[in-house]
């Protein structure tokens, strides 16, 4: 039964890095996703590494409608995750960050499992998202406002 839901959870996983790929029209050398699964609430968000600079969304589409179709398909397969989770008896993960590197093909994963944006936290997923797209572009040394 494991093995089942290694599976599924790792198809759910991996349609975010797809989609966050896709999104970008394969430009991107690495693809920083963020999810936020709490009780009442799932958020979504990614960055993105192309040529050595980060960009974000508004960086890579000046469609807003294109923008927040790409957040809803990432809230969807989140949502995936969240009943994936439930179905086989598992915790639901109450943030995921997943950085695939386009070019070796390799994933790395964060978990955790304990309230990260909640009313009882006071904080909200946009400044966790924030602060993580500020870490890896300080880890570049490049501004992400660059286009």
């Amino acid at each position: 039964m494991d093995r089942v839901f290694e599976d599924e959870f790792m198809e759910a996983q991996s349609r975010i890095v797809a989609l966050c790929v896709e999104f970008t029209g394969n430009r991107a050398d690495k693809v920083y996703a963020y999810g936020s699964i709490e009780e009442s609430s799932i958020s979504f968000n990614a960055f993105f590494n192309i040529d050595g600079r980060i960009k974000t969304t508004n960086n890579i589409a000046a469609d807003p409608d294109a923008i927040w179709d790409f957040l809803d398909l990432g809230e969807s397969d989140l949502e995936k995750i969240r009943q994936i989770c439930i179905h086989y008896g598992k915790p639901v993960p109450t943030e995921l960050k997943i950085i695939y590197d386009c070019k070796s093909g390799k994933i790395d994963t964060e978990y955790k499992y304990e309230s990260i944006c909640s009313a009882k936290t006071g904080t909200d997923s946009s400044e966790i998202f924030m602060k993580w797209q500020r870490k890896q572009q300080g880890m570049m040394g490049k501004s992400i406002w660059k286009r």
